[in-house]
């Protein structure tokens, strides 16, 4: 079995809410039901791009077009609400997920606490998929209820067989993904960085690799990767432990980049 994070595609539209701080759109979304408090939202676009299967909502929580709703209904009916939204040009509903389970691989999951042993986030989650019932399409566990939403393989199968696009599912969590296999992926890892530093050329400060990046040249530092679309945008890349970039067009730099070295390397397909 396999799950995935409910992640939008980078090419996903944007959207935001006209901030009614009294409708439920605000509340969190724990996995209670809010069908019967909720009124038609109003949401707006805040970026244009070419999917619209799957829109990007700035709360985070899932936003899906009339069509997808059609598609996945039937299966996921049990699983959660679909909330009504108005847009001027799209019939979308919001996700709420009401399938929360106690689903988490303490043992196997490295986490971070607060100063008083509270969970503060994870450095890497894995999950217990005898907790998980085979017919499951959409789920939340219960530590991050408010905000992270998962999916399954079926669920995945269920999109990619009507041709859906607007999901990313390279955030893959698997339950044949064991630790010996873990071990493996992290000294392939090792190995993909080290082979990176081998064949790095001349090394160059962070500001002549903007000037680069500007000119059409994609450039690299260890794990992190900077480089223009094909509309001149300008990405970050990080390398993760599948060894494929996770993209963001980040809104401010991480200064520790600011000391790098970086090198020209081959532009990647964003």
């Amino acid at each position: 079995m396999k799950a995935y994070g409910w992640n939008n595609h980078i090419k996903s539209m944007v959207l935001i809410s006209d901030r009614d701080k009294t409708h439920p759109i605000t509340s969190r979304f724990d996995g209670t039901p809010k069908l019967d408090l909720w009124s038609p939202a109003k949401v707006k676009t805040a970026t244009k791009n070419s999917y619209k299967d799957f829109p990007v909502f700035l709360t985070s929580k899932p936003v899906i077009s009339a069509r997808v709703k059609e598609a996945i209904e039937p299966f996921v009916k049990d699983e959660v609400e679909f909330l009504p939204l108005i847009h001027e040009e799209l019939d979308l509903y919001m996700v709420n997920v009401t399938k929360v389970l106690d689903c988490v691989d303490w043992k196997r999951s490295d986490i971070q606490t607060f100063k008083d042993g509270s969970l503060a986030g994870f450095n890497k989650l894995v999950f217990d998929f005898e907790k998980i019932p085979e017919d499951t399409y959409i789920f939340k566990f219960k530590e991050r209820a408010t905000t992270l939403v998962f999916v399954t393989e079926a669920f995945k199968d269920l999109i990619e067989s009507h041709k859906l696009k607007g999901l990313d599912f390279s955030e893959v969590y698997d339950s044949e993904f064991t630790e010996e296999k873990e071990l493996e992926q992290k000294r392939n890892y090792e190995l993909a960085l080290a082979e990176i530093e081998r064949n790095k050329g001349e090394e160059f400060s962070y500001e002549e690799a903007l000037e680069r990046v500007d000119q059409g040249q994609a450039v690299a530092s260890g794990k992190w990767k900077m480089q223009l679309d094909e509309k001149g945008r300008f990405w970050l890349g990080n390398l993760n432990l599948e060894l494929k970039y996770s993209w963001i067009m980040p809104i401010y730099m991480p200064p520790v980049l600011l000391g790098y070295r970086w090198h020209e390397v081959e532009k990647s397909e964003i």
